[in-house]
């Protein structure tokens, strides 16, 4: 995890915060003292990962601009806030996907919520990508089975005969069976339609 946003009125918090991710995930967080001044940085950068919210903000408590975070950025949001305020708003933060964590809390349960959080955004990021990989398998598909039912309605090939003819007609071009499929498309269309 690299991008991070450390969202903290209160300097020594922001410093300690700072020196835990450099010593902790090499990494070097920005660090803002407002829900404003973080509200501007997440609308300019859309891959930010992590925002931390240390409680309370120069211009909020901070559950509001969590609950922004969660529903308005891709990013997970951690929250820090007294640990009897952390009861009173658990299931608020819940229903809005916030991690909260009760002050005073230690260095090592800090490390493992954030440990946790990392491995779940590579999860995340590994099953995004392969499900665009299949999206994009699944769409080169329609698009040869499209050339193939043109072929067959227009030509009058069966469909083994269409399924050589794309197959042909990619090795000729030296494309991807799915580029050729959209090149026979076209030919089709203005010819036939």
């Amino acid at each position: 995890m690299e991008k991070i946003l450390v969202v903290s009125s209160n300097r020594n918090a922001s410093e300690t915060l700072l020196d835990f991710f450099r010593s902790s995930f090499k990494c070097t967080p920005k660090i803002v003292e407002s829900a404003y001044q973080a509200k501007t940085i997440l609308d300019s950068d859309a891959m930010t990962e992590l925002v931390m919210i240390n409680s309370p903000l120069l211009d909020e408590l901070g559950i509001e601009f969590a609950e922004y975070v969660t529903e308005s950025t891709p990013a997970n949001c951690i929250l820090m806030i007294k640990a009897d305020m952390a009861e009173k708003l658990g299931e608020r933060a819940e229903k809005a996907g916030i991690i909260i964590v009760g002050k005073p809390f230690s260095k090592t349960v800090l490390y493992q919520i954030v440990r946790t959080v990392d491995v779940a955004v590579s999860r995340s990021a590994e099953l995004y990508l392969r499900n665009v990989q299949l999206e994009e398998k699944i769409n080169e598909i329609q698009t040869i089975d499209k050339a193939k039912f043109m072929l067959m309605e227009y030509k009058g090939m069966t469909e083994s005969e269409a399924h050589a003819y794309i197959e042909q007609y990619a090795m000729n071009k030296r494309k991807k069976k799915s580029i050729a499929a959209l090149a026979v498309i076209d030919k089709l269309s203005e010819q036939y339609l």
